[in-house]
């Protein structure tokens, strides 16, 4: 009998901090979406001026890399900030936080074990950690793609 107990409890923790998670990506990925909406505009804003930066860390055809990435910054970021395609946007978003780190902050990734304090502070940690989390657990039960595959698949996709 107490074993029972023991494991409904258990269960219905589970169950319940499941339920908490979706609503913890939701403020993810409206935080993470909203600064890669902006992150994205600033960059197509300034396009000169970030393209002479991308210039001088050696990234070819820096003003084409600017637009690029500024575009996929925008679309991502309303990506995340409605939940919609975002396993296939986090992608991309990746491999532009992935080829910041390699270009910008080289650095940090050479001194990853000796120093990883570097390498978490610098600015494209949070957004590659974000698209990591929104790629890896999807956009959660709100969210438009939730709905979509809901209705889509015609069940319940809660677990």
């Amino acid at each position: 009998m107490s074993s029972e107990w023991v494991k409904k409890s258990y269960w219905g923790i589970v169950k319940a901090e499941h339920f908490i998670g979706h609503f913890l990506l939701l403020v993810i990925r409206l935080y993470w979406g909203g600064l890669l909406v902006l992150a994205g505009l600033g960059k197509l804003g300034n396009a000169s001026e970030v393209a002479s930066f991308f210039e001088g860390i050696h990234i070819p055809f820096p003003l084409l890399a600017v637009y690029l990435v500024g575009i996929f910054e925008f679309l991502g970021g309303i990506s995340l900030f409605f939940g919609f395609f975002t396993r296939i946007m986090t992608i991309p978003l990746v491999v532009i936080f992935v080829v910041a780190y390699f270009s910008a902050h080289g650095e940090s990734l050479v001194t990853f074990f000796s120093n990883p304090s570097l390498f978490v502070m610098q600015a494209p940690f949070l957004f590659l950690y974000t698209t990591l989390v929104v790629l890896s657990f999807g956009s959660g039960m709100i969210s438009v793609d939730y709905w979509l595959e809901k209705r889509g698949y015609n069940k319940d996709l809660s677990f």
